[in-house]
């Protein structure tokens, strides 16, 4: 029945997109033709714009850490809870990490860096666009973007559908997606505006590939990962669900509220974990197939902020007042272990489907509010001060069968201050400190509690460094910081729990050149020197350094377009990562490795439309590497591959 209503809505969705490519007529200006990740960046941490990503971090790397699992995500700066797989790309048009002199105007920051997404907003003009993407590998995709005030400037429409065919070429061998999303943009009069929005992705997949995990002790060996042993009978399926809605209004004497209200939903069927467990050098591994039975996780997020500025001579004071909160549902457990024995990563081993036995599953619920207040004060072109609290009440249930229910209760003063100051023209350095309370990890497969909720955790960092703007051309950024938070993994009896406390003290660094002659450069560098301070007693690991976090990493990307090209455009994108420990020991590391990319596009108009073509080749050396997750989660880095992009605003 849910598969037959997405089709419906699939169907609906791309008559209405049609009929607004109808209506839009010729003045359509370049929405999806020009989407460049490059040029849209205005530093080198990190952007993600369309189906192209830049930068030194991620929604999921940012210094070391995850912000998508420490529950740092914001909409439009708004407080998020996310229970889906991940951000919706064709509900969000960008991404940004907000992380150092970027996360100075956050009046509400968080420990390890904010992901700070972007609506895909309907504006007052008509428009439609149309992306079609082959590659990289066997993936195939296609999307529609749309359009249309129907009210001038009063209503406005958004509508965007896609499908793609073969997308998780990481996870496995066939797969399928079908999304849908909905914006609406109303604006009574001047003073008001509200975006409601829902976006909805179904995904199926079948024959997957098998998830592997060292043993911490081994090095792990270089494999395939798309020749990775397979059963045919294994599948994976899952609804992703992301609604809202944002309000802003601007009331009288420098008084503004903007709201916003979230529904974040990831419903899963009977699902397979295909796990091949410690492998040594030889490949041969233990191979367990862990079952999970349908669950669902839903949260319901808000953040509601009341703000008044004041302005005399060049001084100007924001007070902001935050009511945030969220209330988390999340099944887990029940499921079916069936270990199947030895297995190679390097040879084909078809099995016979195991009978499965399930138990009663667990149910994880959080109940999280916070009230705050920042005061903001900024000297024009001299200084700025911000100084916050948030009051944060965290209660936590975990309902296990057979066993009385774990409960966690913590109330927290989360205080921030951020300093800037300007003491040359083109210089501004910065500091600031900040207090968190954020989500843990949950227990991976491999682990005796898997899919078990860990308890929040209180977090720190402290960040400073400057800004020098050394012309129209030239922006550079230096900073330094350190971050405390709880270290994860598993104990001697293979529970994934707290096992003691981890700092991070880095140096990171931006450089932006623009050229008028279409030249833009985005260069960084992270240097980070992660240690993990174990608890006595402890029977597990012994290691001072984590494995996950990459000590150094060097990112640059370079778009050249000339105006005397006529139409075509190129880009490069190299990337470093230094040696970095693979064992829990500290004995073993993984060489370094180094990563071309390259690509070229030619735009014109055609029947007074933008039109792009795209070829980008990825890899280019044919470089073998391996990433190595903080969970011991092994992925090799994808050999050299093609990806061919049409994109049309008509």
């Amino acid at each position: 029945m849910m598969r037959d209503l997405l089709h419906t809505l699939f169907r609906f969705s791309i008559g209405i997109t049609l009929l607004c490519a109808s209506l839009a007529g010729t003045d359509a200006y370049a929405q999806r033709a020009n989407d460049n990740a490059v040029t849209a960046a205005t530093d080198a941490f990190g952007t993600v714009v369309g189906n192209q990503t830049i930068g030194l971090y991620s929604q999921s790397n940012a210094r070391g850490f995850s912000p998508t699992q420490a529950e740092n995500l914001r909409i439009e700066g708004l407080y998020y809870d996310q229970q889906t797989t991940g951000s919706d790309p064709y509900l969000f048009s960008r991404s940004d990490i907000r992380v150092g002199i970027a996360a100075q105007s956050y009046a509400f920051p968080s420990p390890s860096g904010i992901a700070d997404l972007t609506l895909r907003v309907p504006g007052d003009t008509p428009l439609t666009s149309a992306v079609l993407t082959r590659g990289p590998l066997d993936v195939a995709s296609a999307e529609i973007d749309g359009q249309y005030p129907l009210l001038d400037r009063t209503l406005s429409v958004g509508l965007i559908v896609a499908a793609a065919h073969e997308f998780d070429y990481q996870f496995a061998v066939r797969s399928n997606e079908r999304a849908a999303s909905l914006l609406l943009r109303v604006r009574p009069n001047s003073r008001i505006e509200i975006v409601p929005f829902v976006g909805y992705d179904h995904n199926a997949e079948r024959t997957l590939t098998p998830l592997v995990y060292a043993d911490g002790i081994h090095p792990p060996p270089f494999f395939d990962e798309q020749h990775l042993p397979t059963q045919t009978w294994t599948t994976w399926r899952w609804n992703d669900l992301t609604a809202g809605v944002i309000a802003r209004f601007a009331l009288a004497d420098g008084w503004s509220l903007r709201a916003g209200v979230f529904h974040s939903k990831y419903e899963i069927y009977r699902n397979f974990s295909d796990l091949v467990l410690g492998p040594a050098a030889s490949g041969i591994a233990d191979h367990v197939m862990d079952v999970t039975p349908g669950h669902v996780s839903k949260s319901y997020s808000g953040d509601v902020r009341l703000t008044r500025t004041r302005s005399h001579g060049n001084h100007q004071r924001e007070i902001a007042l935050e009511l945030r909160g969220r209330h988390t549902q999340r099944g887990f457990g029940g499921d079916a272990v069936v270990p199947l024995g030895p297995i190679s990563v390097y040879r084909s081993a078809p099995l016979p489907e195991p009978p499965l036995i399930f138990s009663p599953g667990s149910l994880d619920r959080v109940q999280q509010t916070g009230l705050g207040i920042n005061d903001i004060e900024q000297w024009k072109d001299r200084a700025s001060l911000s100084v916050g609290l948030l009051m944060t009440d965290y209660a936590r249930r975990v309902a296990n069968p057979g066993a009385a229910a774990d409960t966690q209760h913590t109330r927290k003063a989360l205080p921030t201050i951020s300093l800037a100051a300007r003491p040359r023209r083109k210089i501004t350095v910065y500091g600031s400190y900040t207090r968190g309370l954020e989500d843990s990890p949950i227990a991976p497969s491999y682990a005796a509690n898997r899919g078990e909720p860990l308890p929040a955790t209180a977090t720190w960092q402290a960040d400073g460094g400057a800004r020098l703007i050394a012309s129209k051309e030239l922006q550079l950024l230096l900073g330094v910081f350190k971050i405390h938070k709880t270290y994860f993994g598993a104990d001697g009896a293979q529970r994934y729990t707290a096992i003691g406390d981890i700092t991070a003290r880095g140096v990171e660094s931006s450089a932006t050149w623009t050229r008028p002659q279409g030249l833009t450069v985005i260069a960084g560098a992270v240097w980070l020197r992660p240690q993990v301070e174990r608890r006595a007693g402890g029977t597990g690991p012994t290691g001072d350094i984590p494995v996950g976090p990459v000590p150094g990493t060097i990112n640059v990307n370079v778009d050249y377009a000339p105006g005397d090209w006529r139409g075509w455009g190129t880009s490069l994108q190299w990337k470093w990562l230094s040696a970095r420990v693979s064992t829990s020991d500290d004995r073993y590391h993984l060489p370094p490795l180094n990563t071309l990319n390259v690509g070229v596009r030619y735009t014109t108009r055609l029947l007074a439309h933008p039109w792009s073509l795209r070829l980008d080749i990825d890899n280019v050396t044919n470089t073998r590497g391996l990433a190595l997750g903080t969970d011991f989660s092994v992925v090799p880095n994808l050999p050299r591959n093609y990806t061919l992009t049409v994109a049309a605003d008509i």
